[in-house]
C-alpha cells in the first residue's frame, strides 16, 4: 500500500497498518530469524534476511518471543506465532539467566555466555514480558509464575538504589528516566494478565517520576537524566541531553496509564511531554526525528555506543519513529487536538516514505540525516520489536469502537 493516505478515514488506515504488520513486517522475521537447530532467533540480519552473525542478545530474544505471543493473543491464535513464541521463550528458559537471576547481555547461537552489562535491568524486564505473554498464549502458568518472581526481583533492587545510574552513565551522579519508563510499560503488562494490589502504587510513583522529575515545566522538556536530588543540570552535556525516541516512548506509557484510571491530568501531562519533544526533537531541514539532541543546542556528542549502532545524533534511527506513530495516534484519540493530527500526519508521512524496504520488506533501521539508508542491517538490538508493536498497538487502537 503506497501513497499519501487520508489520515482521517479510520478504516483505511486501519487497513494500512495490518498490512504492514500481517503482510510485510511479520512475515519477513517468520522466513528469516526462527532458529529451528538452536531454538531462539536469528535477529543478526541483513537487508535480505541473510545472517551477518549469529549471536544472540537477550534483548532482540526476548522482544520477539513476546511480540510473537502477542500476536497471537491480540490478533489471532496462528500455530506458527505460538510455535515462534515457545522457540524463544523455551531457549530464555534454559540460557538467558544467570545463576542469580540476572540476565546475560549476549549469549553464541548455542547458549554459551559471551558477556554480561552488570547493573541494567532492561534485559530482564523483556524476559518478564516474553514469560508472561507466553503464559497466556500457551496456557503455561508455570512462565507466569516465573515472570513475576523476575519482576518483584528488579523491582526490590530498584528500591535499594542499586540501580539508579544506567549502564551508559557509569557514574553515581546522575538518575536514569529509562529504568521507571520499562518498568511503567513491564508493570502494565503484568497487570493486564494478573493485577495486584502492588502494583497500582508503583505505577503511580514511576509515571509521577517521568512527567514530573525527568519532564520539567520550567525547561519545556523531558531530559534523559538528572541528578540524584532531581534537579537538572544544564551544566554538563549528560545533563543536557533529551532523546526524542525515549520521551516519546516513556509518554505513550504514561498516557496509557491516564487512560486505564480515567485521569485526565496524566493524559494532558503527557500529551504535553509529546508536544515538546516534538518541537525538540523534529529536524526541521530535512524532515524526521533527530537520534538525540542537546537541550541548549550545542554539539551533542556521543551516546552509549555499546550495541555497535549508529550513534550520531542527527541520525534517523527507526525506533524513535516507530514509537511515535503510536504516541501520536495514541494522543489524538484521547486528545483530540488539531496540532497533535497534524503532527501524527506529518511524521506518518515521513516514516513511511523512508524507512520500508520495497524490495525485501520491513524497514531499514538506520538512516542519515536526509533519508538515505546508512546501515542496511534489520537486526541486532533493532529485532522484531519497536516497530510491531507500534503497527500491533494502531492496528488495535483503529480497530476499538468510538
Amino acid at each position: 500500500m503506497s501513497g499519501r493516505l487520508a489520515l482521517r478515514d479510520r478504516a483505511a488506515l486501519r487497513e494500512f497498518y495490518r498490512v504492514q504488520l500481517l503482510e510485510d513486517c511479520v512475515p519477513f522475521w517468520l522466513e528469516h530469524s526462527l532458529d529451528r537447530r538452536c531454538g531462539g532467533y536469528l535477529t543478526m540480519l541483513e537487508h535480505d534476511g541473510s545472517p551477518y552473525g549469529t549471536g544472540k542478545y537477550i534483548w532482540p530474544q526476548a522482544r520477539e518471543a513476546y511480540m510473537f505471543a502477542k500476536l497471537y493473543n491480540a490478533v489471532e491464535p496462528k500455530a506458527e506465532w505460538l510455535e515462534a513464541a515457545r522457540l524463544g521463550v523455551e531457549f530464555l528458559g534454559s540460557f538467558a539467566l544467570d545463576e542469580h537471576g540476572r540476565a546475560y547481555t549476549k549469549l553464541t547461537r548455542e547458549g554459551v555466555p559471551l558477556y554480561s552489562r552488570p547493573g541494567e535491568i532492561y534485559a530482564e524486564s523483556f524476559v518478564v514480558l516474553a514469560f508472561a505473554e507466553f503464559a497466556k498464549a500457551a496456557g503455561r502458568e508455570e512462565y507466569l509464575e516465573r515472570a513475576q518472581r523476575l519482576y518483584w526481583s528488579i523491582v526490590k533492587r530498584l528500591q535499594s538504589g542499586e540501580l539508579d545510574a544506567a549502564p551508559g552513565v557509569r557514574s553515581p551522579v546522575y538518575r536514569e528516566h529509562a529504568p521507571g519508563m520499562i518498568m511503567i510499560n513491564t508493570t502494565q503488562e503484568l497487570r493486564a494478565l494478573r493485577d495486584d494490589p502492588r502494583y497500582g502504587e508503583l505505577l503511580r510513583k514511576w509515571v509521577h517520576d517521568e512527567l514530573y522529575t525527568f519532564a520539567r515545566d520550567e525547561h519545556e522538556a523531558m531530559f534523559e537524566r538528572v541528578r540524584l536530588d532531581g534537579s537538572v543540570d544544564l551544566e554538563e552535556p549528560e545533563g543536557r541531553s533529551i532523546t526524542p525516541g525515549h520521551c516519546l516512548e516513556s509518554a505513550w506509557f504514561c498516557l496509557r496509564e491516564g487512560v486505564h484510571l480515567q485521569d485526565r491530568g496524566i493524559i494532558d501531562r503527557a500529551c504535553r511531554v509529546i508536544h515538546w519533544t516534538l518541537r525538540s526533537g523534529w529536524d526541521p531541514v530535512f524532515g524526521g526525528l533527530y537520534n538525540f539532541v542537546d537541550y541548549l543546542g550545542k554539539p551533542p556528542g556521543h551516546q552509549d555506543e555499546d550495541w555497535g549502532e549508529s550513534q550520531d545524533w542527527d541520525a534517523k534511527l527507526f525506533w524513535p519513529h516507530a514509537e511515535a506513530l503510536y504516541a501520536l495516534l495514541l494522543a489524538c484519540e484521547h486528545s483530540r487536538e488539531e496540532s497533535l493530527w497534524q503532527w501524527y500526519e506529518k511524521l506518518h508521512h515521513w516514516s513511511f516514505k523512508y524507512f520500508p524496504d520495497p524490495e525485501h520488506g520491513e524497514w531499514f533501521g538506520y538512516l542519515r540525516r536526509d533519508g538515505s539508508v546508512s546501515q542496511t542491517l534489520k537486526g541486532c538490538v533493532k529485532g522484531f520489536f519497536h516497530l510491531p508493536r507500534a503497527l500491533l498497538n494502531c492496528y488495535l487502537l483503529l480497530s476499538e469502537s468510538r
